[in-house]
This record gives structure tokens, sequence and C-alpha cells, in this order.
């Protein structure tokens, strides 16, 4: 019979760096791990094959990976910077940004609040809606349409490519805040 305790001493050293690769902060890692764990003691009886016990704990690490970055604001697969912190993300410091809130400003009305709520205040997609007063499917269209535009900014105006994924790359080279004289 498999325990909670015996998993953690056969898993917890190849989990905590799993989760670590992709978080890069061992705080987070740590509490990613709690969560990971107190669903595995939820749900050991539910495990039917002992044979596939460790891919459905690194699906759970998984899962609770994927559920930390949705409430850290991940959009596209990438971070949203902090504006109120110096650090931003993995992009560097904030002043890499100095553009980000003028674009938003500058956006259709509809895709900017769509995007304030959603990225800036952290909203769920569904409370976008309701605030909204549109459809679920209304409200990602939105903050896709609202996201897509705000990429196609920082292109044009500061010169950041976009990788084959789809994630803004480069060093900002900003005419707006560096001019050529």
């Amino acid at each position: 019979m498999t325990t909670t305790a015996k998993i953690w001493d056969q898993f917890h050293d190849n989990l905590y760096a799993f989760v670590l690769k992709r978080v890069h902060n061992e705080a987070d890692t740590d509490d990613i791990l709690q969560d990971v764990f107190i669903r595995i003691h939820q749900n050991l009886e539910k495990l039917k094959d002992e044979k596939k016990l460790e891919s459905w704990v690194f699906q759970i690490a998984r899962n609770a990976t994927n559920d930390f970055f949705r409430k850290q604001k991940k959009i596209s697969g990438e971070e949203l910077p902090e504006l109120e912190d110096q650090e931003v993300g993995f992009y560097g410091k904030q002043e890499m940004f100095c553009c980000l809130e003028p674009f938003v400003k500058e956006l259709p009305e509809k895709y900017r609040r769509a995007i304030e709520l959603s990225d800036l205040e952290g909203k769920k997609q569904t409370e976008v809606a309701e605030i909204l007063g549109i459809s679920h499917s209304g409200a990602k269209s939105r903050v896709q349409r609202g996201r897509e535009i705000l990429k196609e900014k920082f292109v044009e105006c500061c010169h950041f490519t976009i990788d084959e994924n789809g994630k803004l790359t480069g060093e900002q080279d900003c005419e707006r805040c560096h001019p050529v004289h």
C-alpha cells in the first residue's frame, strides 16, 4: 500500500526540481509542493494502478504549477509586469516597459477595459464578462485582441520581436522614451 509519506520520500526531490525549473523561485516552489502533496494525500485512494504512480504524481505537479501561473496573471505564456515592483517577472527592470501604461490607455475602450480587468487587476475572464455585461467568449475575445494590439505596439514602437511561440523578445529600443535627435 502506497502512502503519502512513501510518495514524499520517493518523489520529493524530483518534484522539487521539476517545479523549480518552471517557477524559478524557491519559496513559490515550496508553496506549490505543499499544494501538490495535499492533493496527493486527498486523492490517493483514486489511484487505481500503482504502476502509474509516477505519471500521476507529476501530472498533479504540472496542474498545481499551471494553477500557480494562472493565479500570477499569466497571459499568452508570458508574465505581465508587476508595475508596483521595480523587478518585472523575467523581463528585467520596470523601465523596460515604460510604454505599457500609455499603450494600454491607447487601446480602444472595449479592449482597454478588458485588459485592465483581466491582466492588470487579475480578474478571471468570467468575472470580466460579468463586469462588462458580455458573454464569456466575448470577454475572452476582447482580452486576446487587446493583447495582440499591445504586442503590435511593442513591436512597432519599441522594436521588440515576436518569437516562434508568440512571445515578445529582445531589448527595448523605444522611440517614445529614447527619441533619435
